[in-house]
């Protein structure tokens, strides 16, 4: 998420009976974040903000979640998925997250984004 760094990606095909040029390529990437911890309830009430925002705006953002590390809460882990690259680019273009990137400056002491080659993903339906 957060970051306009090398986009990681994998073959998630969105339907079986689509021809192989016409399935979509998700991204899908862990950002490990370390948070000043004397501005981490002003970091948290900014990243429930913009996942919030990106989840009921953005059709491309398919999945959002953040954890913080146990015992050390300034260390943030953030699982993201978006539908393809393209979903992934128009989210680093949106008014919500560019409030969170430059209102979060200041509290973000490290960002590493991890590239991943998802092996299974599944969720169960609510």
């Amino acid at each position: 998420m957060l970051g306009a760094s090398l986009l990681a990606t994998s073959t998630v095909r969105t339907s079986v009976d689509k021809p192989a040029q016409q399935r979509q390529i998700a991204i899908v990437r862990l950002a490990e974040l370390r948070i000043d911890p004397s501005q981490l309830e002003q970091y948290k009430a900014a990243l429930r903000d913009e996942i919030e925002t990106s989840i009921r705006l953005e059709p491309g953002v398919l999945t959002l979640y953040a954890v913080s590390v146990k015992g050390d809460p300034g260390q943030i882990r953030i699982f993201e998925m978006y539908a393809d690259a393209a979903a992934y680019e128009a989210h680093l273009q949106t008014p919500h997250f560019k409030k969170y990137k430059t209102g979060t400056l200041g509290m973000v002491k490290s960002l590493v984004l991890v590239e991943t080659d998802p092996i299974m993903l599944r969720a169960k339906a609510k």
